[in-house]
């Protein structure tokens, strides 16, 4: 696990169009949003937890689209360069090669979000003089948005056994918009849910209640996924997210062994 662990993330963190792909995205989203919106010391009262909160969910709106499409093509890599019968022939198990292969190629996919994120954290401890922000950077990556990543790239990894990887890339966009981005009211999504991948729940339930609280509301399908934002639910969201990963994972290594029989 740990060899295939190393490989693959050297493997994903030297390929160019990471990085382009990355850059290319990033400069969208900062070219597109509103200044205000960029400006994390825009609402009154704001403090280091608050800016961190908020560039997390600046970055987690787009990023991990860019994040789940360059998983997409891992999982059949060994098969198209038909290395899977050398991979078997060693002591390693499927199952050890698979969580290392998933591990180091999410690990090295979620290097540029980290660049972004707590290269913008480091600049406003700069600016503004709080250091006290690199803490809480750290604390939200790992709170709000890794649970996230984990999850998404479990599907990126069982997505492309099913459908075409540029197939799976196209659904996998139309279901961030639709599951994580689109308004509640708008129409039946899981959009602001427990099962959301965009860690609102641990940043308005635990980190910073502000400046937006995406509570329950009545007007909205499938409201009863949506309680408030508590420590607890906050706790709630990550196990979820840890528990679809690992249910994803799962169904990965069963359709292994059936292409083995």
């Amino acid at each position: 696990m740990i060899a295939a662990l190393r490989y693959e993330f050297v493997m994903q963190v030297r390929r160019p169009s990471l990085w382009i792909v990355y850059a290319l995205v990033f400069a969208v989203l900062v070219a597109t949003l509103p200044f205000g919106t960029l400006d994390l010391n825009a609402y009154d009262g704001a403090v280091a937890r608050q800016a961190m909160s908020v560039a997390a969910q600046i970055l987690v709106s787009l990023l991990p689209i860019v994040y789940g499409s360059l998983l997409a093509d891992r999982p059949l890599r060994d098969r198209v360069l038909r290395v899977e019968p050398l991979l078997d022939a060693t002591p390693s198990g499927r199952t050890a090669r698979l969580i290392g292969k998933w591990a180091g190629a999410c690990a090295a996919t979620a290097v540029p979000f980290a660049i972004a994120y707590f290269g913008r954290a480091l600049l406003y401890a700069i600016v503004e003089g709080q250091p006290s922000a690199l803490g809480w950077a750290a604390l939200t990556f790992l709170a709000s948005v890794l649970p996230g990543l984990v999850f998404i790239g479990a599907l990126a990894f069982a997505g492309p056994l099913l459908l075409p990887p540029m197939m799976f890339r196209v659904l996998f966009v139309a279901y961030w918009f639709w599951g994580n981005l689109i308004p509640a009211t708008m129409m039946p999504t899981l959009s602001h849910t427990i099962f959301s991948a965009t860690g609102e729940y641990v940043r308005y339930g635990i980190i910073a209640p502000y400046p937006i609280d995406y509570g329950p509301d009545p007007a909205a399908v499938l409201d009863f996924l949506r309680p408030d934002h508590t420590p607890a639910t906050a706790g709630l969201w990550i196990g979820v997210m840890i528990v679809l990963a690992a249910a994803v994972l799962s169904l990965v290594r069963l359709h292994a062994s059936r292409s083995e029989d």
